[in-house]
């Protein structure tokens, strides 16, 4: 996620502006906006992703070591009823504090996954917008940039 983040800071730095550019690099300007809406939908699906296995795990409940002495999911059948019947954490003796751990790190991922779903979004949504407008347009409406560089 992080590299998709990345490629879309260091593209955008590029003026797609046909007039700034030299007439050897005009037909590289085309369609440097093109893949903006290709990162922006990869950045929505793996943070969908993120989102949907962080409330599974969530849901799902700590792996630890129960009282009996065996590892096991305790409250993979409580459909997430353990994360407000606080009397029922200490059936994991270990790791100490595991079920508190889950819920603070799955739940953080929840809410880190949903803001870059809310962000990636945004950003969709203005590269559209950036795209379609007769200011920025993908495909050169001046016939010059079609002719070939002499």
């Amino acid at each position: 996620i992080l590299i998709i983040a990345t490629i879309q800071l260091v593209v955008d730095k590029y003026n797609c502006c046909p007039c700034c550019y030299t007439e050897k690099n005009r037909y590289d300007v085309r369609y440097t906006r093109l893949g903006f809406p290709i990162f922006d939908v990869l950045g929505i699906a793996f943070s969908g992703y993120s989102l949907i296995i962080s409330s599974l795990a969530l849901v799902q409940g700590p792996y630890c070591k129960l009282i009996g002495g065996t590892w096991d999911y305790p409250f993979i059948n409580t459909g997430g009823g353990y994360l407000v019947a606080y009397s029922t954490w200490s059936q994991c003796t270990e790791p100490a504090y595991v079920v508190e751990w889950n819920v603070i790190l799955f739940s953080f991922l929840i809410m880190l996954s949903s803001l870059q779903i809310i962000i990636c979004l945004l950003k969709a949504a203005y590269d559209l917008k950036t795209i379609l407008s007769t200011s920025h347009s993908v495909i050169p409406q001046d016939i010059s940039l079609w002719a070939p560089i002499t």
